[in-house]
């Protein structure tokens, strides 16, 4: 079993983010299962309506460990629980990283150029699914 600090969250919602201010993190590797990932976040009370609706909903998101300059890795998982602690919640995930390969930004370029993206369209795009690492299939040639 590992242990990670969690610096930042970002859940994945119908090409939005929603972005809860991390007071407290950690991820928890368990090395078994299909979940093997456990995610716990301590943030504002006021997001509890808002998360209490994706309760047991499948869901994507970005997390940052151990420092901001790392960056984010994709995770699919499940909100399982969330606690109340006088003004803040603990908000408990579990679920399995989304493992999108070591060329993952070239591979991007590569199919964004192909889709006939160019100039700062091309930018724009770019950065958009970098920040979400949404998944696109290369077609075969």
């Amino acid at each position: 079993m590992k242990s990670f600090k969690l610096i930042d969250m970002k859940i994945i919602q119908e090409q939005n983010f929603i972005v809860p201010e991390v007071k407290d993190g950690v991820i928890i590797n368990m090395e078994y299962g299909d979940a093997p990932w456990i995610i716990e976040i301590v943030t504002d009370g006021d997001l509890s309506s808002i998360l209490e609706k994706l309760k047991n909903q499948l869901l994507e998101m970005m997390v940052t460990i151990t420092r901001p300059s790392n960056a984010p890795a994709k995770f699919s998982g499940r909100l399982m629980d969330i606690n109340q602690m006088d003004d803040k919640i603990s908000v408990i995930f579990k679920g399995s990283i989304i493992d999108q390969g070591p060329n993952y930004a070239e591979d991007l370029l590569e199919f964004l150029v192909e889709e006939g993206y160019e100039g700062k369209a091309l930018i724009n795009e770019f950065n958009s699914r970098m920040e979400s690492k949404e998944n696109f299939r290369k077609e075969d040639k």
